[in-house]
This record gives C-alpha cells, structure tokens and sequence, in this order.
C-alpha cells in the first residue's frame, strides 16, 4: 500500500510525500512491522527503543510511526492510529509539542541532554504521552549517554525513549543493554523497485521500466535514495540510462576504459601506475569505483580456465565485494587500501 500525503512543515519531495503513516504501509522489515504491531496492539510497548541500520533504511519513520500509534486521540493505543485528529496531525506535521525529535548532532552534549531530561517529569502537553526520538544516536556523548541510563532504565510511564543509530558500535554497551534492540537492514532491489513503480505510476510519470530496475539496483536496498533519484530522473525527463547513471553517480562499469586499465595495472602489480590510472577516476565515489572493479574481476573468475588464476581472482573479490560506505578523503584512503592489498596478491603469486 502507498499513500501520498503532504504535510504542512515538510519539503514535500516524494521521499517525505510518500512516507509511510501506519505499519502496513511500510515496505519490507517484515518481522519489525509484526513486532511494532503486536507491542501497540497489545499495549505492550518497550519505553526504550534502539532502532539500528544504514541511514535511509527507515528507522526514523518508524519511529515516529510508534510516537503515532501511542498517541492517537480517537483510537487509544493501537497500531492503526485515525491519522485525523489533532495529535495526529501535529505528528505528522511535525509541530507537536510531546513527540520530540532531537538531532544528537547538534544536541548531543551532556549540557543539551540534562536540559532536555529536566522536560521528562511534567506531564504531556497535549497527548497522551511524550516520545522522545534521538536521531544520530552515536553521536551521544559518554557523559550523554551516562545521565540518560537511569532515565531509560527507570523511566517515567509518561516518556517514551527511541534511540536511531547506523553505528550502534559507537554506544557504551550499558547504553545499549537498556534499550530493546530492533535491526532495520536494507531491503530487497525488487521491493524498491515496486515502490518506484507505485510512485511512478500514482505520479503519472512517464517512466521506463529499465531506468526504475537500475535505480533500485543502484539504491543498494535503500528508498530514500531511490526517491531521491527518482525524482531527479523524472525532472530530467529522457529517462535513458545515461542520464541514470550520471544522476546516480555511476558513469563507470566494469566495462569502462578507465576501469579496464586500472584493473590491467593492479594485475600487472604497479601500484604507481595504478595510481595514476585512479587519478582519471577519482571524481567518482570510491564506492562507484569499487563495484566496477569488482564486477571486472568477477567477469575474470567465470573466464578463469587454471585454478590458480581463479583463486587470485577470488583472493581480489573478498577484498573488492566488501562495500565503501564512508564518503570523502576516508573513503578514497579505503579503495587505495584495497588497491595495494590486490597488488600485494598478484606479488605472492
């Protein structure tokens, strides 16, 4: 199910018009969608959430998807909230004075977290209770985190905590102990690829099916970034799959010239000609580079006619099929990691 709403505060782009309201809307997180709804439905909800995975993935949606569920003035607690009434609506337009969202970025020292703890004892404004979203939760400071473990683990039955984080490693274990944990990973390339199909279609575009394939692939199970391009795609009107490529990033392959010389010089064991090669190609992300240059070597594997050579290529693609999520200079030190340690397997052989 897809739904477009727009909402009052809002940017209006399609990756907030169509973000999802009630559980059902939801694409893929199959299991979370089931555990959310059996916690509001049976008016058992954890005060303490950490919802974890790669930005984009949804967490913060489904936050503010239980914040809606807690505080429906028409429907008690439940997992299927009116979307009508006032508390409602101040939700999903953002103004309501008991479902916070704080961006730990900006307000994750201890100081801004002891001014927001003393807000926990008063009664809700308007709703029924308070919710509490730390977005960037890795961004809590230790002394941040330390002021808040008796909070979220005594609590009040007022205040409900939600904890989104794409680097749950980066929280003190006791901080996380407290919490109930929930995974929202990446989805699958055909779930994004409905939804830009829905999108699509409930926008009236006229799309190609083929450019919407590249986009979900491209994605990497992510629909906000798929929204994104979508959008993108559709301001630009060819949809050809040129004009994808470059609105995604991606105007290499394996099948590139620069990408075939930079494959030839790391086997050829040059690590300087290599870099020189990746000078021509650097304008690109280092995550663009890398999957180019594992679908090149990965076309050797299925060429490879000796067992030596397969298994030098397989060496190449455990090092090349481990993603580069980091962007800038970490990133770029990451690939020409990567580079050096393909040069060193062709120096053992």
């Amino acid at each position: 199910m897809i739904i477009k709403r727009e909402s009052k505060a809002g940017a209006n782009d399609l990756h907030t018009t169509y973000r999802p309201c009630l559980i059902e809307e939801i694409y893929g997180h199959e299991t979370n969608k089931n555990v959310l709804k059996g916690n509001l439905d049976s008016n058992k909800v954890p005060h303490c959430y950490l919802f974890t995975g790669p930005a984009g993935c949804g967490k913060t949606t489904a936050a503010r998807i239980l914040a809606l569920g807690l505080n429906c003035d028409k429907n008690d607690i439940s997992a299927s909230p009116c979307l009508k009434c006032v508390s409602c609506q101040s939700i999903i337009n953002y103004n309501s004075m008991d479902v916070m969202e704080i961006n730990v970025g900006q307000y994750g020292r201890k100081d801004d977290v002891l001014e927001i703890i003393k807000t926990f004892p008063s009664a809700p404004f308007n709703s029924r209770f308070k919710v509490i979203i730390f977005d960037e939760a890795q961004d809590l400071t230790p002394a941040s985190q330390n002021s808040l473990l008796k909070i979220i683990e005594n609590g009040y039955s007022h205040v409900y905590f939600i904890f989104c984080t794409n680097e749950p490693q980066k929280l003190k274990s006791a901080f996380v102990d407290r919490c109930n944990i929930m995974h929202f990973g990446k989805i699958s390339t055909e779930t994004v690829e409905n939804l830009l199909i829905n999108v699509s279609e409930f926008e009236g575009m006229e799309y190609d099916k083929e450019v919407l394939t590249y986009l979900a692939e491209e994605s990497q199970g992510v629909p906000r970034r798929a929204l994104v391009w979508l959008k993108q795609i559709n301001d630009e009107h060819t949809w050809t799959l040129d004009a994808a490529k470059e609105v995604t990033g991606v105007v290499v392959d394996e099948n590139s010239a620069e990408i075939i010389e930079l494959s030839r010089a790391l086997m050829a064991g040059s690590f300087k000609t290599a870099l020189g090669v990746y000078k021509k190609v650097n304008k690109l992300t280092a995550e663009n580079i890398r999957r180019a240059l594992a679908g090149y070597f990965a076309s050797c594997l299925r060429r490879a006619r000796k067992f030596d050579d397969g298994k030098k290529y397989s060496q190449i693609l455990d090092i090349l099929t481990v993603p580069i999520y980091d962007t800038g200079k970490l990133a770029e030190h990451k690939l020409v990691n990567y580079m050096f340690k393909i040069v060193c397997i062709k120096k053992e052989v």
